[in-house]
């Protein structure tokens, strides 16, 4: 496989399991995907909505993503780039594999999830 779809997928896959830590209103660990989520929920009002509260939530998740988003990407850059050539498809598949395993446990903490406690990938989606 190729260096350039491995990293993306990397990335990706990155985005979409490991638990990152947050900090709004409450903190808490959930993967980058549902902090792009609240950022795009939360966006739209820092230009409608005139009070402090709201800007400051929107940009909290907006600067969260996008730093996480960069972190994720050099993180994933790295790895990919470690990857010995031959064997980068396989390496990734277990890497995917390895991540979705341990989102499958109860390694996220959402104050807008199912439970109040601790949670896996599933839980995160109301």
């Amino acid at each position: 496989m190729a260096l350039r779809p491995t990293r993306w997928l990397l990335w990706l896959v990155f985005c979409l399991t490991l638990p990152l830590p947050y900090f709004v209103i409450e903190s808490g660990r959930i993967p980058a995907v549902q902090l792009l989520l609240f950022s795009a929920l939360t966006a739209p009002l820092i230009f409608t909505d005139p009070g402090l509260t709201t800007n400051v939530i929107g940009v909290l998740f907006t600067v969260q993503t996008l730093l996480y988003g960069a972190l994720l990407y050099v993180a994933a850059r790295v790895v990919a780039a470690r990857l010995p050539p031959a064997r980068r498809g396989a390496m990734l598949c277990g890497i995917a594999v390895a991540l979705a395993l341990l989102a499958l446990t109860d390694v996220y903490v959402a104050p807008l999830s199912r439970g109040s406690g601790p949670t896996n990938w599933l839980g995160l989606w109301p």
